[in-house]
């Protein structure tokens, strides 16, 4: 079980006003679900972000909420697994080379996580920031905005190939006895079952029965900022370009004029670093960067969520259709799309399910922000004083976004810590 058990929403501080103006950079699920634990906590909150709330990595993910997740990415021998991903064209991993000599710090550090004692505490960690995801977004919605966006028929992880059992994989079925993570095996016949559709090639599984997805991340974003709107926050749909520490407080500039606050949470994705560099703060985050194809009128069923592990692509049923999201690719903040990247996801939707109707199919982009070890940095920064750091969710934000926001009002208002911070602090990379 996770060692920090889930606290309902702590009573307002009695110094609330006397914290003074916050403002959140980003309205994406992280700053949103920090955003509403703040107004509830009586504190004045303003969200900035350049888009809509959700308009960023919050609108296209996956929407899994995988409240047993504990794994991080980077898993030993995995370096072996490199050159094949790197040597296949629609394999789950590519970098563009201009960016490797950028992108090696991170990707050295990647390696260096994937050891087996830094593996787990990584995933202690994050079984820490997840387990408690489910109770927590049904305060923040209450239970029937809950039950409107979120479906809790758990989630499957399949496969095609059949290999032996490698060292990563025996520790992370130790990981998961430890902590008490719940899985079923599945036979090809309870497949077929399941999924009449789905290719033959597909030979095995296994079913995280208290899983659960969104039925729409741009809806749930929106749902949270509407609660926080109706709460008392503000949001302001800024570009903030620049922070300025000024000694008593922050100035936050933007394409629209400037403003004060006397706290700053980052919540800004994979754009946190590049905000936070000037005032000399690094944070090892690189910008994951994944597609999805959705399809709205696919022609086959499929119950609950898959990961279909060969290719790293997810399979999420919502209401506008089926959505096939993943892969990675590094390549920096700012490099135009790689229409290759939808083209591979398309083809693995095509060898999931022969014959499955891609009429009308759209594709999308975004940037996950993630750190090498998978646990994102939820801390105030060391060097000043009032600014706060939620970022690096990689994979899980969407997961991770309740907890965080939690985390984030304790170290702001004080009270009782919902987990233990230590994990999620900055200094672990130093």
């Amino acid at each position: 079980m996770h060692a920090y058990p889930y606290l309902p929403t702590p009573s307002a501080p009695t110094n609330a006003s006397r914290l003074g103006k916050i403002a959140i950079v980003g309205a994406g699920i992280i700053g949103l679900c920090t955003g509403l634990w703040l107004r509830r906590a009586g504190c004045e909150v303003t969200i900035y972000d350049t888009l809509a709330p959700g308009g960023g990595a919050s609108y296209g993910n996956a929407g899994l909420i995988s409240v047993d997740s504990c794994i991080p990415i980077a898993l030993p021998g995995m370096v072996w697994q490199l050159p094949r991903w790197l040597l296949d064209p629609s394999g789950p991993l590519a970098i563009y080379p201009p960016h490797l000599v950028r992108a090696a710090p991170w990707l050295f550090a990647w390696l260096r996580a994937s050891k087996r004692k830094r593996v787990i505490h990584a995933s202690h960690a994050l079984r820490a920031l997840h387990a408690p995801a489910l109770e927590a977004y049904r305060e923040l919605l209450g239970k029937d905005g809950c039950d409107e966006l979120i479906r809790t028929g758990g989630q499957l992880h399949l496969w095609s190939a059949s290999k032996g059992r490698s060292r990563a994989d025996r520790l992370v079925d130790e990981l998961r006895r430890q902590q008490d993570v719940k899985y079923e095996s599945l036979s090809e016949a309870r497949l077929r079952e399941m999924m009449p559709s789905l290719a033959g090639h597909v030979r095995g599984g296994i079913c995280f029965p208290k899983h659960a997805h969104t039925l729409d991340p741009q809806r749930l974003t929106g749902a949270l900022a509407a609660r926080f709107e109706r709460e008392g926050g503000r949001i302001l749909q800024r570009r903030i370009v620049k922070l300025q520490a000024d000694g008593t407080g922050f100035r936050l500039w933007s394409n629209l004029g400037d403003d004060r606050a006397e706290r700053v949470v980052v919540a800004a994705g994979a754009f946190s670093g590049e905000l936070l560099r000037p005032l000399g703060i690094r944070l090892p985050l690189e910008a994951e960067r994944g597609y999805h194809v959705q399809l709205p009128d696919p022609g086959v069923t499929v119950p609950c969520p898959f990961i279909y592990k060969d290719k790293a692509v997810a399979v999420t049923p919502m209401d506008g259709g089926l959505r096939f999201a993943g892969t990675v690719e590094i390549a920096g903040l700012r490099h135009p799309p790689d229409e290759r990247r939808a083209d591979a996801i398309l083809a693995t939707a095509q060898s999931l399910f022969p014959g499955i109707a891609t009429r009308g199919a759209s594709t999308w982009f975004g940037l996950r922000p993630s750190t090498p070890d998978s646990v994102p940095i939820i801390d105030e920064a060391p060097t000043h004083p009032g600014l706060y750091i939620a970022s690096g969710h990689g994979h899980t934000g969407l997961t991770g976004a309740p907890m965080t926001g939690r985390l984030i009002t304790h170290l702001i208002t004080g009270g009782p810590a919902p987990l233990d911070p230590a994990p999620y602090g900055l200094a672990r990379f130093r």
